[in-house]
C-alpha cells in the first residue's frame, strides 16, 4: 500500500522520505514523461520498451529508450524494428522530442541493427559493463534525431 506523508511534521522522517522518493518515481512514470510500448505476435509479447523524457528544461527536447528487448523466438521478424519505428513517431509525434537516445551493449552487433534504422553513435563508455571478471564490454551511445 503507498500512502503520502502531507504533514511538514513526518517531511524528514523516513516514512516522509519514502512517500517522496515513491511521488518522484510514479510522477516520472505519467504521460508527459514516459510511454511504455509492447509488441504482441499471435496473442503473445513479443517486444516492448520504455521511452524518458527528463523534465528540466535544458534536455526536455529529447528523450532516451530504456529496455529495449525482443523475445527470444521473435528475434528476425521484424518485429524489433517495427517497435523501433513506432517509438520514433510516439517520441516525435505525441511526445514533442527532437532526439532520442539509447545505450547498447558492445558486441552484440546490436549497433548494425540500430545503424540500419537510422541511429549514429555518439560515444562509447569504455569497459562500462561487467558480464564476468575479465569479459568487459563498451556501452554504446546512440542518437536518433527526429
Amino acid at each position: 500500500m503507498y500512502a503520502t506523508c502531507p504533514s511538514r511534521e513526518c517531511s524528514g522522517s523516513r516514512r516522509g522520505r519514502r512517500a517522496a522518493a515513491a511521488d518522484a518515481l510514479i510522477a516520472g512514470l505519467g504521460p508527459q514523461r514516459s510511454r511504455l510500448l509492447l509488441a504482441s505476435a499471435g496473442g503473445e509479447l513479443a517486444g516492448w520498451l520504455n521511452i524518458r523524457r527528463d523534465p528540466h528544461p535544458l534536455v526536455a527536447h529529447w528523450g532516451t529508450l530504456h529496455h529495449v528487448q525482443t523475445g527470444l523466438a521473435f528475434r528476425g521478424t521484424g518485429t524489433g524494428a517495427a517497435l523501433m519505428r513506432q517509438a520514433r513517431d510516439m517520441a516525435r509525434e505525441d511526445m514533442g522530442l527532437e532526439q532520442l537516445r539509447l545505450a547498447v551493449r558492445a558486441g552484440m552487433g546490436l549497433e548494425d541493427f540500430y545503424g540500419h534504422l537510422g541511429w549514429k553513435e555518439i560515444g562509447r563508455w569504455t569497459g562500462a559493463l561487467r558480464l564476468a571478471p575479465g569479459d568487459d564490454r563498451d556501452e554504446i551511445l546512440m542518437a536518433l534525431t527526429l
